[in-house]
């Protein structure tokens, strides 16, 4: 795994928590507009980033990411 690919993963994986966060949030009731938007905002950036990398045939390796600023998960 490049150094590129490992970044992607770990950008994924902190928009799964923030989504992880967000839901446990919304579930329990408590509905925050400026996390809705923001959360809005982060996956409207993460796709076009994935549409950007997303190879027109077959696998390629990923290369020069964008820079997409995810907030730190929060734990209860």
């Amino acid at each position: 795994m490049s150094v590129d690919t490992a970044s992607l993963a770990v950008l994924l994986r902190r928009a799964q928590w923030l989504l992880d966060d967000l839901a446990h949030d919304v579930g329990g009731g408590r509905l925050d507009a400026g996390d809705l938007t923001g959360t809005a905002a982060v996956l409207d950036e993460l796709a076009l980033l994935l549409k950007e990398k997303a190879p027109l045939e077959g696998t390629v390796e990923c290369s020069q990411l964008s820079l997409i600023s995810l907030p730190s998960p929060r734990r209860s």
